[in-house]
């Protein structure tokens, strides 16, 4: 459980730090000016952005997995002692 704590954790400070830093973008413009004819600094990179977006889901598709994984072998757990007491005749 304090693993699961820990990577909620995690993901709420990367979250914030990717909020900050597309906060940080600059003003818009009131003209069309086409990408070639931008500074480079104003130009914005789609990969920083679509890595961190694909690793997010990624990473929250793992935890989700996970949780189910051992949720589902407590179950079976829970079952085979059941079936064990069963057998032998006595009441869960």
């Amino acid at each position: 459980m304090k693993t699961m704590k820990r990577w909620c954790a995690v993901l709420s400070v990367w979250m914030v730090w990717g909020m900050m830093v597309a906060a940080q973008q600059p003003t818009r413009q009131d003209e069309f000016v086409p990408i070639d004819q931008l500074p480079p600094q104003e130009q914005l990179a789609a990969a920083p952005l679509l890595i961190g977006a694909y690793a997010f889901v990624l990473v929250v598709l793992f935890l989700y997995v996970y949780s189910v994984a051992r949720r589902l072998t407590n179950v079976q757990r829970e079952l085979e002692r059941l079936d064990t007491s069963i057998k032998q005749g006595g009441r869960a």
